[in-house]
C-alpha cells in the first residue's frame, strides 16, 4: 500500500466535509476579537479556532455576553451543521447575527479570564452508565472467554 498523494489527501477531506455537512462560516467581527480568541486558545491548549467556536457555543449558557469593542476584521472557521443550529438558536433564529453571536462569546470569555474562562471552554463529557443486567451480561461473556482460554490452553 503507497502513500496517498496530496491530492488524494485532499479529494478525500473535500468528500468527508461535503458527507458531514461542514461548512466555512465567515464573520465579520471587530478588531480584537481575533486576538481575544488567540488568547483563548493559548490559556487552554486549543489548536483550532473552530474548536474553540465549537466549545464556546456548547457552552454558550455559562456566557455572560458583553457588549463588542470598535473596527472590524475577518473570522473564519469551519462549522457542522449542528453548530450552526446552536449559534443560530443563540442569535434567535437569525443567521444574519451569527457573527455577532461569535464575537459576543470569544468577548466574553476572553474578559473572565484564563481561569474564568475555562467552564466556557471545557470540553462537554458524556456519562456512561451501565446497568446491572448489562454489567453482568459483560462478566458472564468475560468468564466464558477465560473459560474457553483455559481449556485451550490446556
Amino acid at each position: 500500500m503507497t502513500a496517498m498523494t496530496q491530492p488524494e489527501r485532499s479529494a478525500k477531506t473535500a468528500a468527508k466535509r461535503a458527507r458531514l455537512g461542514e461548512v466555512e462560516l465567515r464573520h465579520r467581527v471587530r478588531l480584537g476579537i481575533r486576538a481575544m480568541l488567540t488568547d483563548l486558545m493559548a490559556w487552554h491548549g486549543i489548536e483550532e479556532q473552530a474548536e474553540a467556536i465549537q466549545l464556546l457555543a456548547l457552552n454558550a449558557d455559562s456566557v455572560q455576553l458583553l457588549p463588542p469593542a470598535a473596527g472590524v476584521e475577518m473570522l473564519q472557521h469551519r462549522a457542522r451543521p449542528g453548530l450552526i443550529a446552536k449559534l443560530e438558536a443563540l442569535a434567535d433564529g437569525d443567521p444574519q447575527s451569527v457573527g455577532l453571536v461569535v464575537e459576543l462569546l470569544i468577548a466574553a470569555a476572553h474578559a473572565a479570564g484564563p481561569e474564568g474562562s475555562s467552564p466556557m471552554l471545557a470540553i462537554p463529557r458524556h456519562e456512561i452508565r451501565i446497568s446491572e443486567n448489562v454489567a453482568h451480561e459483560i462478566y458472564m461473556a468475560g468468564a466464558a472467554e477465560a473459560s474457553r482460554l483455559d481449556r485451550a490452553e490446556s
